[in-house]
């Protein structure tokens, strides 16, 4: 029984070793989209809140919409087809990308949309951004 205790410690740091070695380095770099993006014809890529509507016509795909609309910006095809499903519920059929109702509005989600529905903060798809609040005041000597 006492040989037990005495072995577990020993597997357990031979374990947490085993996957010590075996750990991939984590790396975090610090992304400036203005800069990069602000180059980019797209009126996306251009202002971070820019959005757009488009209306579905019979035997249009979401692709040819994202590619009408974002080509150029820069932005992951894929990551766009989430967040337009995402974003307008109404538009597809059990939520699949493959079923788009003709004739229904699609919300197309700025860059700032699309942060904030990656970070779960609630948004309304109309809400303007008033510049006004986001000021930094500094009062003293």
């Amino acid at each position: 029984m006492l040989r037990k205790y005495i072995l577990l410690p020993f597997f357990l740091s031979t374990f947490s070793l085993v996957n010590y070695l075996y750990a991939e380095p984590f790396v975090v770099l610090q992304y400036n989209n203005a800069s990069e993006l602000s180059d980019r014809s797209n009126e996306f890529a251009q202002n971070p809140d820019y959005s757009d509507k488009h209306k579905i016509v019979p035997g249009e795909s979401l692709n040819l919409i994202i590619e009408k609309y974002y080509d150029g910006s820069g932005l992951n095809t894929y990551f766009l087809q989430l967040a337009i499903v995402s974003l307008n519920k109404h538009a597809f059929r059990n939520r699949n990308i493959n079923y788009m109702i003709a004739d229904k509005t699609l919300h197309l989600p700025s860059i700032n949309q699309i942060t904030k529905l990656m970070k779960g903060i609630d948004f309304k798809l109309d809400e303007e951004v008033n510049y006004e609040q986001n000021k930094i005041y500094y009062f003293g000597g």
